[in-house]
């Protein structure tokens, strides 16, 4: 047996990642729902937000490149405790900036905070997947629903403060050492032998001649399948609560309020996500999914209405609720798996991460919504080379 320990209390290792997946979705989205009224704190466009939160990016891509080796080195036990550490300290250390009226401050800190979302949420998944094995029953959808629900609290955290006024710093103070106290909590139920094994496993298991990852026809459909639904999952954060303000001229607290519509949505649907990909197939739930998004972000553009808007933002929810953790479900199947995943959920890390800050210059030169049209482009590139993912049915 190659787990740390035979002994190993697999329901509380189950409940602690649940609880990381959670915890990782709640200060953020807290924050994010207030996007708003941190642009005016920080007295910048929305492009110059783009970039700034490009860095956070720029943070979580750098570490999600190098979490294989430290994994490998350390195991996911370290990864997962170390990067919630540096996100708590980076989340706050962006408040500190942001009230201060410092931009430079504030993306500085979104790169330290990005360097540990990035490690932590890798380690957060390899965890998932070894749980998977160890209780032979698909975990990673509900896994990534308690992220939604995270963040959906912490939606609805960020809204009730602005709808409240309550000071930013406070509201983050908070969360912060709520998110703190969970590595206290739960790191005695981690693994620490998980990464570090799995990595030994992988070097004897594929001695074969390697082939390159990118040459397989199916990963590449995997990988680019990924990358334009992970794109229009990351710009629902990132962009949504700026088109209801700005576009449907509303306030923050409406903004926050559809978002956190969005977040309900995608938590239902990763809820029941699992139970539907094993009785119609992944790559046909996904394909349904990619264009239910679509009609939600049509809603958005054409509707002018904010509670049409707000149908839009369900369905967009939706719509990108399954993409992340089904293609990687696909990825995870057959030989070589290890080397897959890797690629493929690098690729939906960069959609994720990298795309939607970008997005910003488009919001900034054609306006919010508009640019909503870029992003239905690549939900409908998402349901095409969903067809990589297969339609193999769960066993009656």
């Amino acid at each position: 047996m190659t787990t740390t320990s035979a002994a190993t209390n697999v329901k509380a290792w189950h409940t602690s990642i649940l609880v990381y997946f959670f915890i990782f979705g709640l200060a953020p989205a807290a924050l994010m729902v207030r996007l708003p009224l941190v642009r005016e704190l920080v007295h910048v466009t929305t492009a110059e937000l783009g970039i700034i939160l490009f860095f956070g990016s720029i943070g979580a891509i750098t570490s999600v490149t190098q979490a294989g080796r430290v994994i490998a080195r350390f195991g996911t036990k370290s990864a997962i405790v170390a990067g919630c550490l540096i996100v708590t300290l980076g989340l706050f250390g962006e408040t500190l900036f942001i009230v201060n009226h410092s931009p430079i401050g504030y993306a500085a800190m979104a790169l330290f905070a990005g360097l540990g979302m990035g490690i932590a949420d890798v380690g957060i998944n390899v965890d998932g997947s070894a749980i998977e094995t160890a209780t032979g029953k698909t975990a990673l959808p509900k896994m990534h629903a308690a992220f939604s629900i995270g963040t959906f609290v912490g939606a609805g955290i960020g809204t009730l403060a602005s709808q409240f006024k309550f000071d930013l710093l406070t509201q983050m103070s908070v969360l912060a050492l709520i998110t703190i106290a969970i590595p206290a909590l739960t790191a005695r139920f981690l693994p620490t032998g998980t990464g570090i094994e799995a990595r030994h496993k992988d070097v004897v298991t594929t001695r074969e001649p390697k082939v390159a990852i990118w040459k397989d026809r199916t990963v590449l459909f995997l990988a680019i399948g990924i990358l334009g639904i992970t794109l229009a999952e990351g710009a629902s954060n990132d962009w949504l609560t700026i088109a209801i303000v700005d576009d449907f001229d509303q306030t923050a607290t409406v903004a926050g309020i559809g978002y956190a519509i969005l977040l309900a949505a995608m938590t239902l649907t990763r809820f029941f996500g699992g139970n539907l990909a094993d009785k119609f197939g992944k790559a046909r739930v996904l394909q349904v999914c990619a264009f239910t998004g679509v009609a939600g972000l049509l809603l958005i553009i054409l509707s002018h209405n904010i509670y049409a808007a707000f149908i839009g933002a369900a369905l967009w929810g939706c719509g990108v609720a399954l993409g992340f953790p089904l293609f990687l479900s696909a990825a995870g199947e057959g030989e070589n798996s290890a080397r897959k995943v890797a690629f493929v959920a690098s690729s939906g890390y960069l959609a994720f991460l990298v795309g939607p800050p970008l997005l910003g210059f488009l919001g900034q030169a054609w306006g919010v919504t508009n640019m909503f049209y870029v992003i239905a482009g690549f939900l409908c590139i998402a349901a095409i080379f969903a067809s990589g993912a297969g339609n193999v049915k769960a066993a009656a």
